[in-house]
């Protein structure tokens, strides 16, 4: 019984270590991870606002 508890806490413990390596492998491409926030965030949020809105008045260029 004791080596059921323990290969299962091991198979949780290395599930957990791979969820979090492949959650920093997603983020590795961005350059405002872990930024408190900045103009090119900024700018990054409002794009993709407006790609979810597509032809609203906040994407048009005058």
């Amino acid at each position: 019984m004791q080596q059921i508890v323990v290969y299962f806490i091991l198979a949780c413990a290395i599930g957990y270590a791979a969820w979090w390596v492949y959650q920093r492998l997603q983020k590795a491409n961005d350059p405002c991870e872990g930024c408190d926030g900045c103009q090119l965030k900024e700018l990054k949020e409002h794009a993709k606002q407006c790609k979810k809105q597509k032809k609203s008045s906040c994407c048009t260029k005058k």
